[in-house]
């Protein structure tokens, strides 16, 4: 499941007080995903890019180097 179709991406750019309004709405329309679905969506995003980042830390570090 894609975190994009559970929540919209403004969501991602709210405060405390807006981000806390849009849980409500959600649980509110049976939208808001359960905390296994939630643990997959991060380990999923996780697997995908921590990869991409640790190279392209090493790519850096080897330029730095020269």
């Amino acid at each position: 499941m894609k975190l994009a179709k559970i929540l919209p991406i403004t969501a991602l750019r709210l405060g405390p007080t807006q981000f806390l309004a849009e849980v409500e709405r959600l649980q509110r329309e049976g939208r808001m995903p359960t905390l296994p679905e939630l643990l997959d969506v991060i380990a999923n995003v996780r697997a995908e890019f921590a990869p991409k980042i640790l190279a392209a830390r090493r790519s850096k570090k080897e330029r730095g180097a020269r």
